[in-house]
């Protein structure tokens, strides 16, 4: 595993993505998700828990943006993958299916 696929990596991007998005730097937040989302595909696969993750903080800032089609995609995406993992009635399952009605 090369250093920039640790998981570690991901966890950073994640966070300060969060960071970003918190200060409404939304385009930030979103590269910084798109990159731990890349790099959760490479290592895990597009089937995967931490893909669905990294889809739904992808949704989040594009939400915020008003960007609610592109939100709708990702958060369907999200719940594709966690009910294939967990099930319909999951609560991870259901919150992505609950954010892609919104």
């Amino acid at each position: 595993m090369l250093a920039s696929q640790h998981p570690g990596v991901v966890t950073l991007y994640n966070n300060i993505g969060q960071v970003y998005r918190e200060q409404v730097k939304y385009e930030e937040a979103l590269l910084h998700h798109h990159n731990s989302l890349q790099i959760n595909i490479l290592v895990h696969g597009h089937i995967h828990l931490h893909g669905a993750m990294s889809k739904r903080k992808i949704g989040l800032p594009l939400k915020d943006m008003g960007k609610k089609g592109e939100a709708k995609d990702v958060f369907t995406q999200a719940a594709a993958i966690r009910r294939s993992i967990f099930g319909a009635h999951h609560v991870l399952t259901i919150e992505s299916e609950r954010r892609a009605a919104e």
